[in-house]
């Protein structure tokens, strides 16, 4: 899994990390890996319009709560994307 970490992570983020797991898979299949890449976006303070961004995206959402932290998959048609 890759991890996109920031503190208020936003649109232009996501798109960022989408560019740079597609290069990762480029390179992966440049050496015959064929193992499945997932990704998340870890935030800080995140907003609903930006998690919904992500988990539409197909990427995990992980947030803090409290001591411990939430992780959302993304379900239904947003279901993980492997890359």
């Amino acid at each position: 899994m890759i991890v996109e970490t920031k503190a208020k992570p936003n649109t232009d983020d996501i798109d960022e990390h989408i560019k740079r797991m597609e290069k990762l898979r480029t390179y992966a299949d440049l050496h015959n890996d064929t193992r499945k890449y997932f990704g998340a976006i870890a935030g800080v303070v995140m907003n609903d319009s930006e998690k919904k961004y992500a988990l539409k995206k197909g990427f995990y959402v992980i947030e803090p709560s409290g001591e411990t932290f939430n992780i959302t998959e993304p379900e239904g048609t947003g279901k993980p994307k492997a890359w």
